[in-house]
């Protein structure tokens, strides 16, 4: 289990050596085990047996959520509310699918093995006529596995260079100013995802996603992909540098003070982080560094 969970061997060879920048809709491998690891039925039972942790359910419509009191009871999922909340067009988002289904788990850390790429699987049911999550771009790549029904998609091109991590998220300023003039204008691709379909989604591509010309419910997986970039390198290199004894020793408050005496403390950090990285041993950090992209266990749910 890896990409080629998704995708055929002459992708996933490409995607090893060129990782995608623009949309693309591929077709599910034949013989892939996804199907038989996550479906429609195994998704719905979750929500109808209560038996889907609450904590990574959300019920949205319109970009808006429900406060989880409104879909739980004594703060347990309650499959009675879900189903009410459902009939009224709420999309349900199941979160950390990988936390807790064993086999998809299974995959993502097969991915991650494989790329180097932390990994997570959201799942989104979405009642037919309705729409969950309003048009936004994401910070991360996103595999979308279409499983049952069909979800439009209305996608344009990015309108910042790298979001990433904290940067240039699009709920956040200057940049939701730039999303809310974006959706005054016509998509540069419009298609409908159909079962058995992967889209490929970088970070950035701004999209707006629903079911509301549908006449069966849409279910779709998406695999988060937390792709490793220099910014991920020079967070690690720097946790490193400043473990050093002299980047613990306390500043006196006076100098917190005086411009000028503080601008030494920031001189003498600045020439103790190039001294470090002066001698650090590449060679030995980027073999650490692998395997840390291979194993470290990722936040979650972003």
């Amino acid at each position: 289990m890896s990409l080629r969970t998704l995708f055929d061997d002459k992708t996933v060879a490409d995607m090893m050596t060129s990782w995608p920048t623009q949309p693309a809709i591929h077709d599910l491998p034949a013989g892939s085990c996804l199907p038989g690891i996550v479906n429609a039925p195994l998704l719905n039972a979750y929500l109808e047996s209560g038996t889907a942790p609450v904590d990574n359910i959300i019920l949205i419509k319109g970009g808006a959520a429900l406060h989880p009191r409104a879909y739980t009871t004594a703060g347990d999922l309650d499959p009675g509310k879900i189903t009410k909340w459902r009939g009224r067009g709420y999309t349900v988002q199941l979160r950390n699918l990988n936390r807790w289904q064993p086999a998809l788990h299974t995959v993502c850390a097969a991915i991650q093995q494989q790329t180097g790429y932390g990994c997570y699987a959201t799942g989104f049911i979405t009642p037919a006529g309705a729409q969950g999550l309003g048009c936004h771009w994401d910070q991360n790549m996103g595999f979308i596995y279409q499983i049952a029904g069909r979800k439009s998609w209305q996608i344009w091109e990015p309108v910042v260079d790298q979001p990433h991590r904290d940067h240039l998220a699009c709920n956040t300023a200057p940049c939701s100013s730039l999303l809310n003039r974006l959706k005054t204008t016509l998509p540069d691709e419009e298609f409908d995802l159909q079962p058995g379909q992967v889209l490929v989604l970088p970070r950035g591509y701004a999209h707006n996603v629903h079911a509301r010309a549908q006449q069966h419910d849409s279910v779709h997986l998406t695999f988060v992909v937390r792709e490793r970039t220099g910014f991920w390198i020079g967070e690690k290199l720097t946790a490193a540098a400043t473990a050093s004894t002299e980047f613990r020793r306390a500043i006196p408050p006076a100098h917190l003070a005086d411009r000028g005496a503080f601008a030494e403390h920031v001189d003498q950090a600045r020439k103790n982080l190039i001294d470090w990285l002066a001698q650090a041993d590449e060679q030995a950090l980027a073999a650490h560094l692998i395997d840390a992209a291979r194993t470290e266990r990722d936040v979650d749910y972003l």
